[in-house]
């Protein structure tokens, strides 16, 4: 992988993947398989099959999908920070657990909830940051893993050339002494082919 450059491709199928994941309704799409990752570990692929004179393996495929899912998490990470430190992010909490207290029709569960509500009212932003962190670990982890995945589904789709012979090899030394030399080993001028 040293010969290829993957830190584009990479970096394009990161902010495809973690954008499209962080915005609120256009994230939906990853309640089904988590497609913005598979699409942007697909991209990060076809656009190292672009920019490589060479077939690219499917293992390429799967690094150049990880690190797109790496730079992708990192953006998750990064606005998770930036909500969760908000008073925007801690009322969104708050609004959620709330409803969720409402539908739900067991006595013992909604008591558990309107503790958790009290208690996330009362957390500092240093404590709402350190309660999200396994959350992200999560979550960084399915990044990484469905990117992989989509980096060797776009080897698999979009290298066409693993098909083709390779070009072929030539023994050492050729061509022998081209013009060939009179007297030597391809003979003169005279065991040229007549036309």
């Amino acid at each position: 992988m040293n010969e290829l450059d993957w830190k584009q491709p990479a970096l394009f199928g990161g902010l495809i993947a973690g954008l499209l994941s962080v915005i609120p309704g256009v994230q939906l799409a990853n309640c089904c398989f988590c497609a913005w990752l598979l699409v942007g570990g697909g991209v990060a692929a076809k656009m190292l099959i672009n920019r490589t004179p060479r077939p690219v393996k499917s293992g390429e495929g799967a690094k150049v999908g990880a690190m797109a899912g790496l730079i992708a998490s990192g953006i998750y990470l990064v606005i998770t920070i930036l909500v969760t430190l908000s008073a925007f992010g801690a009322d969104f909490q708050r609004d959620i657990l709330e409803r969720i207290r409402e539908s739900v029709n067991n006595p013992d569960f909604q008591e558990t909830l309107q503790k958790l509500i009290e208690a996330s009212v009362n957390q500092t932003p240093a404590q709402r940051l350190i309660s999200s962190l396994p959350g992200w670990i999560v979550f960084a982890v399915l990044y990484v893993g469905f990117s992989t995945l989509g980096g060797l589904l776009g080897v698999a789709l979009f290298e066409k050339r693993r098909d083709q012979p390779p070009p072929p090899q030539y023994p050492s030394g050729y061509p022998p002494n081209y013009p060939p030399q009179s007297g030597g080993p391809g003979g003169g001028p005279d065991a040229w082919p007549q036309a």
